[in-house]
């Protein structure tokens, strides 16, 4: 990943922010040659203090005029997608900017993290002296599991975030539920989403009993995390699926179907 810079920071950030850096640094500049100091080496450096000053105030408005502009391009692409099928169509970059859109227009300061590992976290959300982590998971087939909503729950008591939400375009597993229930996470899946954005949820699918039981996957019996269904390869239940603990083989806790 390519490093960042000052400008890209600035340009993630709301655009006011890079219009009040750009001043900071006209006012300091100007403060400095209209008062240069008695030292003379400092005084000699007036030039390039000049130079400087300039080259900070112009980089910090071309900062914010790129956020500007793709501040109005979130805008207009949240107002046009207003359908499930059209919020799944979007990359996963795009839908984290699509979940920072609607809570900037709920009256949330909304900064994104930067492209790269999130440690649990996309968009960071501040109202009311509150900060709020949010985690986004474009996922159109995958059920979010327990382990995602831990590792939000994990960045929010590492970060100080007083509150935790998590937004899917599809669905959690029970034990998410369970645990984002417990510590006062809010879930929103792709069905809410639709609701939020004046669409229709999708109607419910019946499903098969195995296809039920997939989608309830229960907590393991010896730990506590999420099971994943296996088959068993070897043995007197050979070719039978079952429960398998989804951390082994550190615990090996098992259930039947």
């Amino acid at each position: 990943m390519a490093r960042r810079t000052i400008f890209d920071d600035v340009k993630d950030l709301p655009w006011p922010v890079g219009v009040i850096a750009a001043l900071i640094s006209f006012a300091l500049f100007q403060w400095y040659l209209t008062n240069p100091p008695e030292n003379q080496i400092l005084a000699a450096l007036a030039p390039v203090v000049k130079m400087f000053g300039w080259f900070f105030t112009i980089m910090f408005l071309l900062a914010a005029g790129f956020s500007f502009l793709e501040q109005v391009i979130k805008g207009k692409r949240y107002n046009n997608t207003r359908t499930i099928s059209e919020i799944r169509s979007l990359t996963w970059r795009q839908f984290e900017s699509f979940v920072g859109e609607h809570f900037r227009q709920q009256g949330y300061s909304v900064v994104e993290t930067p492209e790269g590992p999130d440690n649990g976290v996309d968009l960071v959300l501040r109202k009311a002296g509150e900060k709020t982590y949010v985690q986004c998971k474009q996922w159109k087939t995958n059920q979010v599991g327990v382990e995602k909503v831990r590792e939000l729950l994990g960045s929010m008591a590492a970060g100080g975030a007083q509150h935790g939400i998590f937004v899917t375009s599809g669905t959690y597993t029970k034990p998410a539920k369970k645990l984002a229930f417990e510590c006062g996470i809010e879930l929103i899946d792709g069905n809410k989403l639709a609701r939020l954005r004046g669409d229709e949820p999708e109607p419910m699918v019946c499903l098969t009993p195995h296809l039920e039981a997939a989608q309830a996957a229960p907590s393991c019996p010896k730990c506590g995390s999420e099971m994943v269904e296996r088959t068993a390869t070897k043995g007197a239940n050979k070719g039978n699926a079952f429960w398998g603990c989804s951390t082994f083989p550190k615990c090996r806790g098992i259930r039947n179907f």
